[in-house]
């Protein structure tokens, strides 16, 4: 099959094998044939990370008298990052059907009971598991936990925070359209716990 009038067989089948690859590419990074995968996951894991330490970074600076509970307020967020990690690792190897949601499935993870099962028998995810509740339990016991909560009240209504907020909800926006799925929820400032 030519496609032009005067292209060569060679340059036809090296458009069709470049509009082929295209289709499949797009595909998958829909997600229409496999879902979420380690890909996905890793570059919402850096957009994740990324806001974790921007806000973290704003918090430090809207509450100077709470450095402590700041940085455990950090370990905790960056463990539960760890924890859902693991989660989306046995998830995707146990039950691929479960990762169809898009980008935005992960900040929450469906996981199924039998997955739940291998998750508690996973001791690498029983470890960090245990890290999230002991330094959630150390935070709130933190002389310094109630500054922090109303810096991070505070936070929440300052321009610098909205323009984190903005560049987060893009970044995943755009992972959205390049990994596909559901559509994206809306957010509000507010959702940030």
């Amino acid at each position: 099959m030519r496609i032009g009038g005067n292209n060569t067989g060679g340059s036809a089948r090296k458009v069709r094998r470049r509009v082929l690859f295209q289709a499949l590419l797009g595909l998958t990074a829909s997600g229409a044939l496999f879902g979420l995968d380690l890909s996905a996951w890793r570059a919402y894991e850096a957009v994740e990370e990324s806001w974790i330490r921007d806000r973290h970074e704003l918090l430090v600076q809207e509450a100077p008298g709470a450095p402590g509970a700041a940085a455990l307020d950090l370990e905790v967020r960056l463990a539960d990052l760890r924890r859902r990690a693991i989660e989306f690792r046995v998830l995707s190897t146990k039950d691929q059907s479960m990762l169809q949601g898009g980008i935005w499935q992960m900040t929450s993870l469906p996981l199924t009971p039998s997955v739940q099962r291998e998750l508690v028998a996973n001791g690498e995810y029983r470890k960090v598991q245990d890290a999230v509740k002991r330094l959630t339990e150390t935070l709130r016991r933190h002389p310094q936990f109630s500054v922090l909560q109303r810096a991070q009240m505070r936070l929440w209504k300052t321009p610098q925070y909205r323009e984190i907020h903005r560049r987060y909800t893009g970044k995943m926006q755009d992972l959205q359209r390049i990994y596909g799925g559901a559509p994206a929820p809306s957010l509000s400032l507010a959702d940030d716990q």
